[in-house]
């Protein structure tokens, strides 16, 4: 050993000169004749063996720090100095490129093995390095050269394949290649496993994964929390939530990891309410929550409209240290532009890091959303001094401040901008065209643009519906209801409230009911605008005692009226003088805690007088 100085062995000191007994030939043959090696020689050999030994542990030390470049040298340094080197070293090289992503060293080390001739080239062990490392380098077509060149291939090799397929997006490839595996009589293990339940939820291959949890439970990966938490992931991209649920709640030990699987999860599917309790029993859990927790949770409180929920994780992430990217901050300043805080979407945006085209767009069409015309076209002016191209999104924006102000002459230069761009194909931005040439009373050239749109989408069809509608022409609105339905477009409850819009303002009010009954009839749904434009318009036709009828079919629908819908409804108990519906409106306001604005008390209190009740009516008002 190299830590063992050289001492020659002692020769017993034996006295066979009585003795008869002599050296046989065949022990001659056992023994041999001994090696005529000077004592230089045999130190030179060791020394040899120490510097090799010294170089395989400073490679291995320097790549286990990920300082690649230097264990590179080292391999230069015995290059120059003649030392061999072989498949443990030449391994060691490319595990240090492959955790450093450091593919041009990797290359340069797969020539010097190709150099090196056959014995280094074909060698197994480096053959399977290399497969690893072009893997895991996104390299798709190379790795699969060396995958197919394996003739054994281990639970690695393997796994490192199934991986490459899962990144690349080959999810049918990564379970195909999970059968290959299997029939080649080698198991999956937990680090297999997770990438299978990935593919298994991309292709929506629920069975499968069900079998896969099976095998999990089997062979008792489901105490592995990457595992686990790859099932809870699954299951939620495939909408069987309570499945997922179950499996986390069976889980002994949670992750932050398992903890943003459930949250991701309800986001996902819409279940805003459950993934913001998730998140605060994770709190109670004292799970410190990461970025991507943040990311969800920001989600879920958006979609809420829960301003405080948003503030504290808008807080978590301050506090956290977190930089404000274009990831974080994006997400953050998309939470205060749904929840209306314009001012704090402002600061946000101005503490950016990195500013793309989503901040840029959600600030403009914030400001767009909030009637903050000016100002979103002070920012896209803004966006083009910081030299970033407007997109179908921008544009959009831009074509709907246009219609807001009713600036034709802006939006015309915003259609030639889309034309010029070749952005005029973009749904998105038809659609905004086609609504501001009907604001601005250009119904024909609306009209154009919608003729000229090769792929037409419900959104679009509805847009133009609802513009015909708004300016009256009950017509062309129902010539273009049934057109729809003849190009296999089926219209939905935005379609049938253009129609009894168009109705309405044509006066034709009996047709506008007939419309709602049909609409049910057929199996739509009414919906909250549905009622708002029904019963605002019997109203202001005279039709009070229709439109209390109507409000009623509301409740009994479980749809919970707003504002225009309360006013409305109590000046139809004030046009027909009915105190009884008067009374029975006054507590559905108080059950639902709509007292307060002043137009629904002044409402109330103008139906009670016109009723003869004055004592009511100032109890109202106080």
């Amino acid at each position: 050993m190299a830590s063992l100085a050289f001492t020659p062995t002692p020769t017993p000191n034996l006295d066979l000169s009585n003795s008869k007994a002599k050296p046989t030939k065949s022990l001659k043959k056992v023994i041999g004749k001994p090696p005529h090696l000077s004592i230089p020689q045999i130190q030179h050999k060791n020394c040899q063996s120490n510097l090799q030994e010294s170089y395989f542990n400073t490679i291995f030390s320097l790549c286990g720090q990920g300082r690649i470049q230097a264990a590179f040298k080292i391999l230069t340094e015995m290059d120059r100095r003649k030392f061999p080197v072989g498949p443990d070293i030449y391994g060691l090289l490319l595990q240090g490129c492959l955790y450093d992503r450091a593919l041009f060293m990797g290359q340069q080390i797969h020539s010097r093995i190709v150099k090196q001739g056959d014995s280094l080239a074909t060698n197994e062990y480096l053959e399977t390095k290399l497969f690893i490392f072009y893997a895991k380098c996104h390299l798709y077509e190379v790795a699969n050269i060396f995958f197919y060149r394996l003739s054994v291939k281990n639970v690695f090799s393997w796994a490192a394949y199934i991986g490459l397929n899962c990144r690349m997006g080959f999810y049918r490839e990564a379970l195909m290649g999970l059968c290959e595996m299997i029939d080649s009589g080698i198991l999956a293990d937990n680090f297999v496993v997770p990438n299978i339940l990935k593919a298994c939820a991309a292709m929506q291959w629920i069975t499968f994964g069900r079998g896969v949890h099976g095998y999990v439970v089997k062979m008792g990966f489901d105490r592995c929390v990457f595992v686990s938490s790859s099932l809870v992931d699954a299951y939620g991209k495939c909408g069987i939530l309570e499945d997922a649920r179950k499996v986390f709640d069976n889980m002994p030990d949670k992750n932050v990891v398992t903890w943003n699987s459930m949250i991701g999860s309800y986001v996902q599917n819409g279940f805003d309410v459950e993934a913001a309790q998730v998140f605060s029993d994770m709190r109670l859990e004292d799970v410190k929550p990461n970025q991507v927790t943040l990311l969800s949770f920001l989600s879920a409180s958006a979609n809420l409209g829960a301003v405080e929920e948003g503030k504290q994780a808008h807080a978590i992430a301050v506090l956290g240290g977190y930089e404000l990217d274009s990831i974080l901050g994006g997400s953050i300043l998309n939470f205060y532009s749904k929840v209306g805080l314009i001012k704090d979407a402002e600061l946000v945006f101005g503490m950016m890091l990195e500013k793309d085209a989503v901040a840029w767009n959600l600030l403009i069409s914030s400001y767009v959303q909030y009637g903050q015309v000016e100002k979103a076209l002070d920012l896209c002016h803004l966006m083009r001094l910081d030299n970033m191209r407007f997109d179908s999104v921008t544009l959009a924006s831009i074509l709907s401040a246009c219609s807001i102000m009713g600036n034709i002459e802006l939006g015309k230069e915003g259609h030639c901008y889309c034309i010029r761009n070749n952005l005029v194909s973009d749904l998105a931005v038809a659609n905004s065209m086609i609504d501001m040439y009907a604001k601005c009373e250009k119904i024909a050239d609306a009209r154009h643009i919608f003729n000229s749109t090769m792929k037409k989408d419900l959104l679009l069809w509805n847009t133009l519906l609802t513009a015909y509608a708004e300016l009256g022409k009950i017509g062309e609105a129902l010539k273009l209801f049934y057109g729809m339905q003849l190009e296999s477009v089926p219209p939905n409850v935005m379609s049938w409230n253009a129609v009894i819009l168009g109705f309405i303002r044509n006066g034709q009010i009996n047709e506008a009911q007939d419309m709602f009954s049909h609409m049910q009839a057929v199996g739509i749904h009414p919906n909250l605008m549905t009622f708002t434009t029904l019963i605002y318009g019997l109203v202001q036709n005279g039709f009070g005692n229709e439109a209390i009828l109507v409000f009623q079919k509301m409740q009994e629908c479980g749809i919970r009226a707003n504002l225009p819908i309360i006013i409305s409804t109590i000046s139809a108990c004030t046009d027909v003088a009915s105190l009884q519906y008067g009374r029975a409106i006054h507590g559905y306001i108080l059950r639902h805690a709509l007292l307060s604005p002043i137009p629904v008390a002044t409402a109330l209190a103008d139906m009670y007088s016109k009723c003869g009740n004055m004592d009511q009516a100032r109890r109202v008002l106080v």
